[in-house]
């Protein structure tokens, strides 16, 4: 079993919200370099957002699958949200982990954002976590500032330009991501939406769940359904229900097997639901169907 170093290993600098008169943020650090001891299991009860500006880094999740950052890449990791740092996969790498606070009492403070602000940003981190997203040269740029400021900075001998510096780069940084993860483009998103449609059509007769193809889209499950509908019409079940009955209509009307047959077939685990569902999209039972195609 490898042994686990302390919290702090790897970094570089780091920086407590209250020490720049920055509620909102509750810890900002710049970590580098973990190509050996793996960080502990451990949660927020915050957002944490992980900035990667060079190098690959894994993190392991108890209840998701792991999820590889590179350089140019970020990630936002919600509140509970059990993970850790992959044992001997880390290259030397520089990340800029910010760790939110937007609970906090007077969290507006020294902030261009409003309370209706801050619940926008909260929306979209939680729609997009879990989910490698680049960096934009605009955001990168703001993040690359941000790690000046936090080598520059004296907790001993506080210099207030410094401060002043600092609480402007986080702002930016947070404003910039927040944009950045509602910027996906039509073409973006049309192409995770036929990703998902192609993935549906060589899987639905097998028994595949939303989850999986949430996990084979590699996007969070709220931020996949926006994106879909949006494209579609549809939610992913809507669309998964309706592949699975043209199939089950063409068997039907083709073939002389048995309707339990057709439902293993197109994906359905019982006759009883997959008679159901179809009454409920044709208006018909699959028995129905059938006579009515023969006469």
């Amino acid at each position: 079993m490898p042994r686990n170093k302390p919290e702090n290993i790897g970094v570089r600098d780091s920086v407590e919200g209250a020490a720049i008169g920055l509620p909102l943020v509750q810890v900002v650090s710049a970590i580098q370099s973990h190509t050996v001891w793996r960080i502990t299991w451990h949660a927020h009860d915050k957002f944490e957002l992980l900035f990667v500006l060079n190098g690959s880094t894994v993190y392991e999740f108890k209840k998701h699958p792991p999820v590889e950052l590179s350089g140019g890449q970020f990630m936002v990791v919600p509140p509970g949200v059990e993970h850790r740092g992959e044992h001997d996969l880390r290259m030397r790498t520089t990340l800029i982990g910010i760790v939110l606070a937007p609970d906090e009492k007077g969290v507006t403070r020294n902030t261009p954002f409003t309370t209706r602000e801050l619940k926008w940003l909260r929306h979209h981190f939680k729609a997009n976590s879990l989910t490698v997203h680049p960096l934009g040269q605009r955001l990168l740029r703001t993040i690359t500032k941000l790690s000046k400021n936090l080598s520059r900075f004296d907790k001993q001998n506080k210099n207030e330009m410094v401060g002043m510096g600092m609480r402007l780069s986080l702002c930016s940084t947070i404003f910039e991501a927040a944009q950045q993860l509602t910027a996906v483009d039509i073409r973006d998103s049309q192409l995770i939406v036929n990703a998902a449609i192609d993935y549906m059509q060589t899987n639905f007769g097998a028994q595949l769940s939303i989850d999986n193809l949430v996990n084979h889209v590699g996007y969070s499950r709220s931020r996949f359904f926006e994106l879909f509908k949006s494209n579609t019409g549809m939610t992913p079940n809507d669309y998964l229900q309706r592949l699975r009955l043209e199939s089950a209509r063409s068997l039907l009307a083709e073939t002389s097997r048995s309707v339990t047959d057709i439902a293993f077939e197109v994906g359905f685990n019982s006759s009883q639901y997959f008679s159901t569902v179809f009454l409920q999209y044709t208006g018909l039972t699959p028995s129905g169907f059938r006579s009515q195609g023969a006469r």
